[in-house]
């Protein structure tokens, strides 16, 4: 009797410790996570961070309202495609890993998750960086809520849904404009056209310098290549390794693959998780959002003074309607003004009118200092984000009755001399207004190559001209 009872004993004390250790063997179990990481860069779906219900302005009546916004949710570019498809081979070498030589450190849960996981619809290159069903939900919940928080200027009937009533324009994010136009319409309508090449939408396309630097690489991926090479990101290269069961070093390619295929995701079908993302923890997601902040820092922020003059364009658009709005010269003038473009040029914009600008600059080097950091492109270039401007004609705040609020995918932009967040024109035309009148992107003028300061190439072919002329006259 004795002798069963220390067998029973044995036998639970090996099953307590064979838990213990399977326990031990597994980093965390994704599938379990009640609050997973949501932030995913510019790959973030825009229905976890745009703001809510804003407050009526007390004393203050909405007259126009302008819009800057980017593309809804999308299917990834060719490249991504076939990166994330190539992860096929990747999920079986995984589960191999796991099953047959036991070397894994997933749960079981998130392996069989994994397990189930191959590309679907929108992996097709058919779909490439087509709008998807999510994205189309994005721009008509949008102009839903900014319809309702704005009843006065976009109640729109049949009578007064002309050009004259609204502008739009988009370049690239014709599709996000089009299914904006429905939420706010319940149809479609006339739009004003423009190209790819739009110096308004996208001035840093038809910006010379900008193209050569991108095109040299001397700006691109710089701090986030000195960022791989750092302890963060280096730890995050071996714990990921071998939490999927591999003996040496992933590289950082099927890093970027992984995480790609866990936040497009995330972002297509807001209510499901991603196998891929189990492959990360929540401070692993922290550092690879990081490494894109350093990336679209430098590519279109403040990391560079190109990015904060590009901005210009838009912000000359916005000022000029003001104006005009604020000495009633209404004829002509719409009640609402919307752009549809892509994150560079949003972010363009928000450089140049200092919006979320961190007193420090972000380097390879202080991610950690950087915790609380204002420019997350998670948070201010997240699919479909958007900055809204709306112009108010106000009674009682003295002689400045025109004031103007500013809203950063629907959440009030805090400027330093507004108050919460609310901004008297004067004090915007002493911060923008010279700007704003001299928008002059003389920066882009070493385009092709082009010496700084050497005359532009048809006064060049005019002089050539005008000797051989010359020369002409002087043999007769």
């Amino acid at each position: 009797m004795m002798s069963a009872l220390l067998l029973l004993l044995s036998v639970s004390l090996l099953a307590s410790l064979s838990v213990h250790v399977l326990a031990r063997d597994v980093d965390f179990c994704f599938a379990d996570e009640g609050e997973p990481y949501l932030y995913m860069g510019t790959k973030t779906a825009y229905h976890f961070v745009h703001g809510g219900r804003l407050q009526t302005i007390p004393h203050c009546r909405p007259v126009q309202i302008w819009m800057l916004a980017a593309h809804g949710t999308r299917c990834p570019n060719m490249h991504e495609i076939e990166k994330i498809v190539s992860l096929t081979n990747l999920k079986e070498q995984i589960i191999q890993n796991h099953d047959t030589r036991k070397e894994g450190h997933m749960c079981s849960r998130d392996l069989d998750n994994l397990r189930r996981w191959k590309p679907d619809e929108y992996l097709s290159p058919q779909r490439a960086e087509v709008l998807t069903p999510q994205g189309v939900e994005d721009m008509k919940l949008l102009a839903r809520r900014l319809q309702s928080n704005f009843p006065e200027l976009l109640q729109p009937n049949s009578f007064n849904i002309t050009a004259a009533n609204y502008k739009f324009r988009a370049t690239e994010a014709r599709d996000s404009m089009m299914a904006f136009m429905e939420g706010l319409f319940s149809s479609r309508h006339v739009i004003e056209e423009s190209s790819l090449n739009d110096t308004l939408l996208s001035a840093y396309k038809t910006c010379g310098v900008w193209k050569n630097e991108e095109n040299e690489g001397s700006f691109e991926n710089v701090e986030r290549n000195r960022f791989n090479n750092e302890p963060e990101f280096q730890n995050l290269l071996k714990n990921v390794s071998r939490r999927l069961g591999f003996l040496y070093n992933t590289s950082t390619d099927m890093i970027d693959a992984m995480y790609d295929a866990c936040r497009y995701q995330k972002a297509w079908s807001v209510t499901e998780l991603s196998p891929w993302c189990a492959v990360f923890s929540k401070e692993e997601l922290r550092i690879l959002e990081y490494r894109e902040d350093l990336d679209y820092y430098y590519k279109a922020g403040y990391g560079r003074d190109i990015n904060t003059r590009l901005g210009c364009p838009l912000l000359h658009d916005m000022m000029k309607h003001f104006w005009n709005v604020e000495r009633n010269e209404m004829t002509g003038e719409p009640t609402g003004i919307f752009y549809f473009s892509d994150i560079v040029s949003l972010q363009n914009l928000l450089a140049t009118m200092g919006i979320n600008e961190d007193q420090t600059r972000l380097t390879a080097y202080n991610y950690r200092d950087m915790a609380r950091r204002q420019w997350r492109t998670s948070i201010i270039s997240s699919f479909a984000a958007n900055l809204v401007a709306v112009f108010y004609k106000c009674t009682d705040y003295g002689n400045n009755r025109n004031k103007v609020m500013f809203y950063l995918a629907e959440k009030p932009v805090r400027f330093e001399g507004c108050q919460v967040g609310l901004c008297d024109l004067d004090f915007l035309k002493s911060r923008f207004g010279q700007l704003a009148s001299n928008c002059k992107l003389d920066v882009c003028w070493k385009a092709s190559g082009a010496i700084a300061g050497s005359p532009p190439a048809s006064l060049a072919i005019l002089l050539v001209c005008f000797v051989l002329v010359r020369l002409g006259y002087r043999q007769l």
